[in-house]
């Protein structure tokens, strides 16, 4: 068959018409593809903020922390596992000349309150500088807390550095101080009623620290995994409290 120059147009029409579309649709997956694989991308890098248990890390902790776990027993094996490392990695605190260990203090804590701490080390000391303050809790406690100096920064357990630590205290991660029955006790609760009666432990009224200032702190060394995932890394009950230059 012969085709005359206006079919032999058409054709090419035709033919330039199904090309043009081939290349779209190709384009099209292409770009779909990409798209698709731009956002797993994103969602994997996501940072330390993204996901786990209470909302993830707000810092990224130091290589070797486990993760936050939702373990609130302080007999849990996450709870043991995270003291064990601390009581390895918490080797300078025990080398520190602080105040003296008065472990005596330790008796005016409720047994049901007891009953929330990992206790890792039973005297130890610290130096940081004082972020926070809480003077006074309705349990009578004076509160604190101090960014631990380069020679303590491993002390912190994962919870330390969490989203829900960070909502909590937004001056970073920190170690966490209870100065007992420094005030008058209004709780109700069980965990504190009569928990202050007959104390005869130091007055730290006039010792306890302003934000801002550097401190050396003694105490016993736990880890209050209820507190929240993860847990909270404390000095509970302090001990010893001397302001440095």
């Amino acid at each position: 068959m012969k085709l005359n120059n206006s079919s032999v147009s058409a054709l090419a029409i035709v033919l330039l018409l199904i090309s043009s579309l081939a290349i779209v649709a190709s384009d099209g997956m292409l770009l779909g593809q990409a798209k698709k694989s731009s956002t797993t991308t994103k969602a994997g890098n996501a940072g330390v903020g993204s996901g786990g248990a209470g909302g993830g890390f707000a810092e990224q902790p130091p290589i070797g922390t486990e993760p936050l776990t939702p373990a609130t027993a302080n007999n849990s094996a996450a709870a043991i596992a995270i003291a064990h490392r601390l009581a390895i990695t918490s080797v300078n605190s025990s080398k520190s000349n602080g105040g003296p260990c008065l472990p005596q203090l330790n008796h005016f804590i409720l047994p049901l309150k007891e009953a929330r701490f990992t206790v890792i080390k039973q005297c130890v000391t610290v130096t940081g500088r004082v972020v926070w303050t809480n003077y006074f809790n309705n349990d009578g406690d004076a509160n604190f807390n101090v960014v631990l100096d380069p020679p303590y920064k491993n002390m912190l357990g994962p919870g330390s550095y969490s989203q829900v630590f960070a909502s909590k205290y937004p001056e970073g991660p920190a170690m966490h101080l209870e100065t007992v029955c420094q005030g008058p006790v209004t709780s109700k609760s069980k965990e504190n009623v009569g928990a202050c009666y007959a104390y005869n432990g130091p007055d730290f009224r006039t010792v306890l620290p302003k934000i801002g200032q550097h401190v050396m702190v003694t105490g016993r060394y736990l880890i209050e995994v209820p507190e929240m995932p993860g847990g909270i890394t404390e000095l509970h009950p302090v001990y010893a409290i001397k302001i440095l230059p």
